[in-house]
C-alpha cells in the first residue's frame, strides 16, 4: 500500500487508477482532499476522478495551490529576485492540524497576472447555502487566497495551540485507556503451602479451559485418574512434572492433575513430536495410546499428539476509530545511572513536541497519543552488587524526582503508562505491583496511568499486553532460539505458552498468589517487553511484538557479558491501521 492509498485508507476511502494518477502528479492535491474528508464530505467508498473535479479540488491545483506552488503565475521564464514576498501557502501536513499563518498583504508585481477563479470552483453562496460537504471555512479560505489584489489575509478557521502554532492531532482527543486486567487486585499470597497448592490449581484449570476450547480432540478428554478404564485411544490435559530423556533418546514427560498422575512417552521417531517444546509447569494436551503396563513401570500414555495452548489460527488486531493516532512504546529508562542517556532523551522529547525530526518526521511526533515504558523506569538502588559505583543519584526518591521531571517535559496531551521493572521501588516476585503512592508523589503529570507487571489495558479500543521480560533470563536457558540478543523470539515463546513464565523456580521469582496472574488470558493486539536493553519488531500470528529498547548506554556488567545494548529506540504503532509499526531512531 503506498502513501496515497494508506492516507485515504484511513478515512475509509479507495481511489480509482485515474484518480490515483491525479493524485499522484498533483503536489499538495491529496492534503487537500484529506481537509475536505475530514470536514464531511460524503464521497463514495471508490473516489474517481470526476469527484475532485465536482469538488473544484482539480481546479484549485490547477491555480497553483499546491504544496510549493502560488497564485501568482509569472510571465516571464526568468526567476523572480528582489520581489515582494507572495502569502505564505497552504501547506501540506496530511491528517495533521493545519498551520496557517496570517499572510503578508502584497500588491501584485507589474508582470504578474491574477489567475481567474474559474468554472470548476462553485461560488461561495452556493457552498455557505448548500453546506453538502461540510466546506464552508474551506470555502471561505480558497476564495480569501483568490481575492488576494484585495489585499485580504489568508486564514482557515482550525484550532491552534499557543503562538498561533498547529495544535497536534493528539491534542484533539481525550485519552481511551481502559484497565482490563489488573494482577495488583489479586496479590497478597503469604508463600504458604496452601498459596502455592491455589496457584498451580488456578494455572491448571485457565490453560485447560483454553486448551479444550480450542481443540476438538479435547472436548470429552479423560482426567488422569480415570484413564485405568479406558480404551486403548485416550486424550486428557495434564500440567508437567517432570521431563527427562531416556537412554534410548526418547522424551519421558511426567504429567499429573488433580485426580492423579501418568507418564508419556515422546517418540524421537515420531518428527512431529521431536520439535514440542515442554517445560516445568506448563499445561498441555495428549492423544495417544494407553497401556497398563507391567512391573514397577506402571501404566504409560505413547503420545501421538501434543496440544498446546498458544495463539489460535491468525490473530485480527482491533484498531482505532479515531484516524491518525499513534502510540509510542519503549522500556528500561534507568534515571540515576551515570549511563543514562539524558541528551538522548531529551531529543525524543522534541520530537513528540514536533520541535524536531528522527528516523520519523517531526510532524509524526504530533500524533502520539499514548507513551509505554515497559519497566526498569529507575535504576534503583542496590540492584546488584557495587551498584553505587554506577550511579549518579545515589537516592531512590530522587531518582523518581528526577524522572518526574523529565515526564513533566512531554506534551500534555500524552498519556504515560508506567510498568515497573526489576530495578524499581516494588517487590522483585511477579506480579509487581504499580509503583507506591509515596514514589508516584514524585510526578507532577496529571495523565500518568501507574499500571502493574504485567499489564493488560486498552488504548483507543487497541489491546495492550505490557511486560517487563524478567522471565527472558529463564527462557535462554531453555530454548536455543531465544538469546539475549534475539530476545524477541522469547516473546513468542511465551504467546506460544499463554504465560509470560511458564517454568516455575528458576531464575525469575513468581509469587505464590491464589490466582496466576501472569497468564494470557486473552490475546492482545500489541505485546510489549523489555529488560534486555535490545530493540526489535515482529509480528507473531497477527500479535504485534515490540522489544522496546533503553535509554542507557552499556554497562560495565554487559561489557563484562558481551551484551550489546541498543539503546535510544521506540517501536511507534500506528492505532487505526492493522499492520503499521514503525522503528523510531534518533539520526
Amino acid at each position: 500500500m503506498d502513501d496515497l492509498a494508506r492516507r485515504l485508507f484511513r478515512h475509509q476511502r479507495l481511489l480509482s487508477p485515474e484518480a490515483h494518477n491525479t493524485l499522484a502528479g498533483t503536489p499538495g492535491l491529496i492534503d487537500r482532499l484529506e481537509i475536505v474528508l475530514e470536514n464531511g464530505a460524503d464521497l463514495p467508498l471508490v473516489i474517481d476522478r470526476s469527484h475532485l473535479e465536482d469538488l473544484g479540488l482539480i481546479k484549485v491545483a490547477d491555480l497553483g495551490m499546491a504544496q510549493g506552488g502560488g497564485l501568482l503565475e509569472s510571465k516571464s521564464t526568468d526567476k523572480m529576485t528582489d520581489k515582494p514576498s507572495q502569502p505564505e501557502r497552504l501547506k501540506g501536513v496530511g491528517k495533521e492540524v493545519m498551520e496557517v499563518k496570517e499572510a503578508e498583504t502584497t500588491s501584485a508585481p507589474n508582470n504578474v497576472n491574477i489567475k481567474p477563479l474559474g468554472s470548476g470552483l462553485p461560488p461561495l453562496k452556493d457552498v455557505v447555502s448548500d453546506d453538502k460537504f461540510g466546506m464552508t471555512g474551506i470555502a471561505r479560505s480558497i476564495s480569501g487566497a483568490i481575492r488576494i489584489g484585495e489585499k485580504t489575509p489568508v486564514k482557515i478557521s482550525r484550532s491552534s495551540g499557543p503562538g498561533g502554532k498547529p495544535r497536534p492531532l493528539a491534542a484533539e482527543y481525550e485519552g481511551e485507556l481502559k484497565v482490563l486486567k489488573d494482577p495488583g487486585e489479586n496479590m497478597g499470597g503469604q508463600g504458604k503451602i496452601d498459596d502455592f497448592r491455589k496457584l498451580f490449581m488456578d494455572r491448571y484449570r485457565s490453560l485447560r479451559e483454553m486448551l479444550v476450547t480450542q481443540y476438538g480432540a479435547l472436548s470429552s478428554c479423560y482426567d488422569i485418574g480415570d484413564l485405568r478404564g479406558a480404551e486403548d485411544a485416550v486424550g486428557f490435559i495434564g500440567i508437567v512434572e517432570s521431563v527427562r530423556t531416556t537412554k534410548n533418546g526418547h522424551r519421558m514427560v511426567m504429567l499429573e492433575d488433580m485426580t492423579g498422575g501418568i507418564r508419556v512417552l515422546l517418540s524421537k521417531n515420531k518428527r512431529e513430536l521431536g520439535s514440542v517444546n515442554i517445560v516445568n509447569d506448563e499445561v498441555v494436551g495428549v492423544v495417544g495410546k494407553y497401556k497398563s503396563g507391567d512391573g514397577r513401570g506402571g501404566p504409560i500414555v505413547f503420545a501421538d499428539t501434543i496440544y498446546k495452548v498458544d495463539v489460535p489460527g491468525h490473530h485480527r488486531r482491533r484498531i482505532s476509530e479515531i484516524k491518525g493516532l499513534s502510540a509510542a512504546f519503549t522500556s528500561d529508562i534507568h534515571i540515576g545511572s551515570r549511563m543514562y542517556l539524558d541528551k538522548e532523551w531529551k531529543r525524543m522529547t522534541r520530537w513528540l513536541k514536533g520541535e524536531s525530526g528522527a528516523s520519523l518526521p517531526a510532524k509524526d511526533g504530533s500524533r502520539i497519543k499514548y507513551l509505554v515504558l515497559a519497566g526498569d523506569l529507575v535504576d534503583g538502588i542496590g540492584t546488584y552488587p557495587d551498584q553505587e559505583k554506577d550511579l549518579e543519584i545515589k537516592d531512590i526518591f530522587k531518582q523518581y524526582e528526577a524522572l518526574g521531571e523529565s515526564l513533566s517535559l512531554l506534551p500534555d496531551h500524552i498519556e504515560v503508562v508506567l510498568i515497573p521493572g526489576n530495578h524499581d521501588a516494588v517487590r522483585l516476585a511477579e506480579p509487581q505491583p504499580p509503583l507506591p503512592r509515596e514514589y508516584q508523589e514524585c510526578f507532577s503529570n496529571s495523565h500518568l496511568h501507574f499500571l502493574s507487571n504485567p499489564a493488560f489495558f486498552s488504548i483507543h479500543g487497541v489491546h495492550v499486553a505490557g511486560y517487563h521480560g524478567k522471565s527472558i533470563d529463564d527462557l535462554v536457558t531453555l530454548f536455543r532460539d531465544v538469546t539475549y540478543e534475539n530476545p524477541i523470539e522469547g516473546m513468542k515463546e511465551m504467546l506460544r505458552f499463554r504465560h509470560f513464565s511458564p517454568a516455575y523456580g528458576m531464575r525469575n521469582q513468581l509469587s505464590p498468589e491464589e490466582r496466576d496472574c501472569l497468564i494470557i488470558e486473552e490475546i492482545p493486539d500489541i505485546f510489549v517487553s523489555g529488560h534486555v536493553h535490545r530493540f526489535g519488531l515482529d509480528n507473531y500470528k497477527g500479535v504485534q511484538l515490540i522489544e522496546g529498547s533503553a535509554w542507557q548506554s552499556q554497562t560495565p556488567f554487559q561489557k563484562m557479558m558481551n551484551l550489546k545494548p541498543q539503546p535510544g529506540k521506540m517501536g511507534i504503532v500506528e492505532l487505526d491501521l492493522p499492520d503499521a509499526m514503525h522503528a523510531w531512531e534518533l539520526t
